[in-house]
């Protein structure tokens, strides 16, 4: 009897399976039903993936947005208790520590980002310690 072409194509099918099956479970690194497995997941969900990418940008945009802003408020207060200790104004200890960890964080942040602006705060932080030594030595505080 002669072989119809459904039959050479199934036979062809049925050996394929069978070869693929055996390289699947031989301790060879090839494949392939992993492989084609792995290929039908990425085309299934480069939808998704495209948009975890995008949220991944977007939370570290916001993340540096953020880092900035509080670097921004920390100088705020550091020039902000300058100015009041130039007018006289005392301060507890509490305060002074608060301030001064303001200012480590401060230059912790300056420190990872060196493109950020940070050249206002060198001489009053300077102030700033010198007046907290002062206030330690004499036992000065508000």
């Amino acid at each position: 009897k002669a072989m119809s072409i459904n039959d050479i194509v199934t036979g062809t099918a049925a050996v394929f399976v069978a070869v693929t099956g055996l390289v699947q479970l031989a301790p060879i690194p090839i494949n392939p039903w992993s492989y084609i497995a792995k290929r039908f997941g990425e085309i299934a969900n480069r939808e998704v993936l495209e948009k975890v990418d995008k949220l991944e940008g977007d939370v570290h945009y916001l993340q540096t947005a953020f880092n900035e802003r509080s670097a921004v408020d920390f100088r705020t207060r550091i020039l902000r208790f300058g100015d009041e200790m130039l007018h006289g104004m005392k301060h507890t200890k509490d305060h002074f520590d608060q301030i001064l960890d303001d200012v480590n964080r401060y230059e912790l942040h300056c420190k990872k980002n060196p493109d950020f602006r940070n050249n206002m705060t060198h001489i009053t932080v300077q102030q700033i310690k010198e007046e907290y030594a002062r206030c330690l030595r004499d036992n000065d505080f508000l």
